[in-house]
């Protein structure tokens, strides 16, 4: 039965569910407003007719270029390089104004709590593991673990690894504003929630590239170094010269699909955007005994069965594809490239032309006998500390005096964060391997990083 259609206050969230204040931290960007704390907006994102008249300012847009390195074969016998190819991804940002940040989290949290509750009454609460403000603890060493550990239960198994293309870049308004609504549990979206919705799919933004350029053109490159720094410029620019230059760089989402990445709803909304799809695939799971995850655009199905061979694959993932084709007008589409089919079998991973392979999750990778953290990671942080110890290295030899190195330390060596509270790399190395040296699969992530010590003082020698 629905509930009426009333304004979702804060005292009407599920009782398990509680706004962390702590974490509406101020952030220090440039945008069209001015910083603000949490305790001078509070009342008022709270209050649904101060919120429905609230006039949102546009987002900030901007790109993130990176490559990514996609496996074409898993034959060890080929050179590295003829293995991978390198693809370059652009990623869309955009990123709110100051107060706008504030609401979009506010509607965020009880959005989240709210579908926490209709995920539990469904059936698909364990489904969706990103994004979640009801998984207090638990991170993507938990995740993993349940994968792999599922997985080497088997005797025989069949995994299947799909990933959605530009997921956010498709969401269907109409099917994200109706699952909204069933989240809720309203008939109609009350006004706040209407106004909310509005400017997050509806969204206005201007190029960072154009604010750049306004910016430099006012102050000049070195006085606006220096306004940066010193943190003396609190804003872009002022309401009458934002008249002026909205005429010609303000630009507007015209399209009925499509929400920004950066604002602190775009999260549980691809969650919510799911909600059908979820039930329907953790239906088709059962049926089969098979896990069912999803982390945002990315699901994975662990499915025991008495032979693992190819003709079977292809019927499961027929099943499976025919599902996803039954969305696409909500804006699903397979990213090809990174659907991927193993098989266990034995104790060993194989892909599809039963060739010995690993199976990849959340920066776990396994074969069916050892379980070790994502290459791509490792080197990732040994980049980042060698660089941090280059730093040091030059100061050294500037200063004639020892470098500085507590930061590095602390970042990058096992004598950073404490283990039991936050963490950095290898503390999160450690915590991993205590954890998964409980699989059947030998946990070999300490050994990965045991020299990390030694490898950085070679770089700061």
């Amino acid at each position: 039965m629905e509930q009426s259609n009333r304004p979702q206050q804060l005292h009407n969230l599920p009782s398990s569910s509680v706004i962390d204040w702590s974490k509406y931290e101020p952030k220090f960007y440039l945008h069209l407003d001015d910083r603000v704390h949490i305790e001078h907006v509070k009342s008022k994102i709270q209050d649904p007719n101060w919120v429905s008249s609230h006039a949102f300012f546009p987002s900030i847009h901007f790109n993130i270029t990176f490559n990514k390195y996609v496996t074409t074969s898993n034959d060890k016998k080929l050179p590295k390089e003829q293995r991978k190819q390198k693809k370059k991804k652009v990623r869309e940002i955009y990123y709110a104004a100051h107060k706008d940040r504030f609401i979009y989290k506010y509607y965020g949290d009880i959005l989240n709590s709210s579908y926490n509750e209709y995920a539990q009454n469904n059936g698909i609460n364990e489904i969706a593991i990103a994004y979640r403000n009801n998984k207090s603890g638990r991170n993507n060493i938990d995740f993993a673990y349940e994968v792999f550990d599922f997985l080497l239960s088997q005797n025989q198994a069949i995994v299947i690894s799909i990933d959605f293309t530009s997921f956010f870049d498709y969401i269907d308004h109409r099917n994200l504003k109706q699952n909204i609504k069933s989240v809720l549990g309203v008939k109609e979206l009350p006004t706040d929630w209407y106004k909310v919705f509005k400017n997050l799919t509806q969204f206005t933004y201007v190029n960072k590239s154009d604010i750049d350029e306004f910016l430099k053109n006012k102050y000049g490159v070195k006085k606006l170094k220096k306004l940066i720094k010193t943190q003396k410029l609190t804003k872009i620019m002022s309401p009458k010269e934002f008249r002026s230059f909205k005429k010609e760089h303000l630009y507007k989402n015209k399209k009925t699909y499509g929400i920004p990445q950066g604002s602190g709803m775009s999260a549980v909304c691809s969650n919510v955007h799911l909600i059908h799809f979820d039930q329907e695939m953790i239906k088709w799971a059962s049926e089969y005994n098979a896990l069912y995850r999803r982390y945002c655009d990315d699901l994975i199905l662990v499915i025991p069965v008495d032979r693992a061979n190819t003709q079977k694959v292809e019927l499961l993932k027929e099943e499976v594809i025919q599902i996803i084709n039954s969305y696409q007008s909500h804006g699903l589409k397979i990213q090809e490239e990174k659907t991927e089919i193993r098989l266990y079998s034995e104790g060993k991973v194989f892909d599809e032309n039963q060739l010995q392979s690993t199976l990849d999750y959340l920066g776990f990778v396994t074969d069916g006998h050892t379980i070790k953290i994502r290459e791509k990671s490792l080197f990732k942080y040994y980049s980042r500390a060698y660089r941090k110890a280059n730093t040091s290295k030059r100061t050294a030899y500037v200063t004639k005096r020892k470098g500085p190195r507590k930061k590095l330390y602390k970042i990058y060596s096992h004598l950073g964060f404490n283990y039991k509270g936050r963490g950095n790399f290898i503390t999160y190395a450690y915590r991993a391997h205590d954890k998964m040296k409980n699989l059947k699969a030998k946990s070999i992530i300490r050994n990965q990083v045991k020299r990390h010590w030694n490898k950085i003082h070679r770089r700061l020698e």
